[in-house]
């Protein structure tokens, strides 16, 4: 009796263990589920969608209709692979004013017994309201023929193409009406195709071949325009009107309250910025500047008003786009430099300024900065200086000269002397502003001996080598005047 009691124990206390353990599965034996949301172009849930789950062979095993929030499941899935898994994919369609907008999935594996989630994306739903115009330029006695030409379009968009086979032009544009044609340039003159009227429907392409004729004369030239570039420029600048060096500063698209860097610069030590070649596909978007920095250990965001910016191969607009940008802080000072002499080169935090001293230089970053005072025959002088918010710190040095004078007495008078092995002078030399260091020289002439040493130039120092060359013993002419001079300046040295 007491054996079957603890049995039953162990039976009440197992059973329920295992069915915690058990995979929580909404399928049936040998069956699986799938679950997940309906979704369109911008990821929004789509509700009321019809959704079906297919096999490989295209047959529809099961439906339903997305909820509210655009989620859907579909259970009871047959599973007969035998590794206990088998592909599907879905099928979403959603009916909205008289339009069908269809969908489906790649295939996927559905496993026995487990749930899977997926979704699916109509992605042509909600309509965009634009689409594409495209085409090629075709010689009109040879289709074969492309013909190179500016494609205008009534809206004020031009596109170009080549004659190389296959050179299309395209145009992305709002659902609507247009007209479209194109212009070759040849000899001077101009070869036009007529103008075709062209209806683009959302999300869809409309392809049209213009045919240009190259018979006869043609008409008066017209000039083709040039490629457009878009340029977005302009100043960062603070509270108080100083320029703001190193802000980040990036060109975004406005979608609705969205924000999309498609650019990014950082501001020079004017404040200024640049973004070279915007482009954009359709005739005009939406775009604003952000500034982001970090002031006093947080980072700041200041957004400019938003603009519109055209697309790039567009006449009669302006492609040139100035967005200054002033934040609501002050967090720069300057630095006023002055060296003796003046003219030395500044460099500020291991970049040069393009500047030279005396200058004041404004928009400096608060807090410590490295500044090197750099200058063709002076030593360089390096500084750390502090800058204050919206205060001025000053710089003053006296540079040392980086070079020295060296002053050859040689005889004779005629001897030619080489400091590391260039011709500096003949006889006694004074060498002027040489750079410090170690220099080998040599004094030389015919009939002489060499003399070959080294000297070090000490900046600001004025040296003096005396070299007195000594003749090579023989019955020369060279060698006899040698050491009658020599006598001669022995007995002078003893009477003098």
């Amino acid at each position: 009796m007491l054996k079957m009691d603890f049995r039953l124990f162990v039976l009440l206390l197992i059973i329920p263990l295992f069915i915690a353990i058990m995979p929580v599965s909404h399928a049936d034996d040998g069956c699986g589920v799938v679950t997940g949301k309906v979704i369109g172009r911008d990821n929004v849930p789509i509700a009321n969608a019809i959704v079906e789950i297919q096999n490989n062979l295209s047959e529809v095993f099961s439906s339903t209709v997305s909820a509210a929030d655009g989620s859907f499941t579909i259970d009871k899935i047959p599973i007969y692979g035998f590794d206990g898994r088998n592909n599907f994919r879905l099928v979403a369609t959603y009916n909205s004013s008289g339009k069908s907008y269809k969908d489906k999935t790649e295939f996927f594996w559905i496993y026995k017994n487990q749930i899977i989630t997926h979704d699916v994306q109509i992605y042509y739903y909600p309509p965009s309201n634009y689409g594409w115009l495209t085409g090629k330029v075709v010689n009109v006695n040879d289709y074969k023929e492309y013909v190179s030409s500016t494609v205008y379009l009534s809206n004020g968009m031009y596109d170009f193409v080549s004659s190389e086979p296959g050179d299309n032009w395209q145009f992305y544009l709002p659902a609507g009406d247009y007209q479209v044609w194109a212009e070759h340039n040849e000899n001077g003159r101009t070869y036009s195709t007529g103008k075709t009227s062209v209806h683009v429907r959302s999300d869809d392409t409309f392809t049209a071949v213009l045919s240009i004729s190259l018979a006869g004369n043609g008409s008066t030239y017209h000039a083709a325009p040039a490629e457009g570039v878009n340029i977005v420029h302009g100043y960062v600048k603070q509270k108080n009107g100083v320029p703001l060096y190193g802000a980040v500063v990036e060109l975004c698209r406005v979608d609705g309250i969205a924000f999309c860097p498609v650019m990014s610069t950082t501001t020079n030590a004017e404040g200024n910025y640049e973004f070279k070649r915007v482009t954009i596909s359709s005739p005009m978007e939406n775009f604003a500047v952000r500034v982001t920095y970090n002031f006093m250990g947080n980072d700041t965001t200041t957004v400019s008003n938003a603009f519109s910016v055209y697309y790039h191969n567009m006449m009669n607009v302006s492609h040139d786009y100035s967005v200054p940008v002033t934040v609501d802080f002050i967090d720069s000072g300057s630095i006023e430099v002055i060296s003796d002499p003046a003219g030395a080169n500044i460099w500020l935090d291991g970049a040069y300024t393009g500047r030279t001293t005396p200058f004041n230089i404004t928009g400096v970053r608060a807090g410590e900065h490295s500044c090197s005072l750099q200058m063709d025959g002076y030593l360089p002088e390096n500084v750390t200086v502090t800058v204050h918010s919206d205060g001025t710190s000053r710089i003053t040095k006296i540079l040392k000269p980086s070079t020295g004078d060296v002053y050859f007495k040689v005889n004779p008078s005629d001897a030619s002397i080489y400091l590391n092995g260039e011709l500096v002078g003949t006889g006694s030399t004074n060498l002027t502003r040489i750079q410090y260091g170690v220099y080998s020289y040599t004094v030389s002439r015919d009939g002489y001996r060499n003399v070959t040493a080294s000297i070090e130039v000490i900046p600001g120092g004025h040296l003096e080598v005396p070299v007195e060359l000594v003749a090579i013993p023989g019955l020369s002419l060279t060698y006899i005047g040698y050491l009658i001079n020599s006598m001669l300046t022995y007995i002078a040295n003893i009477f003098g």
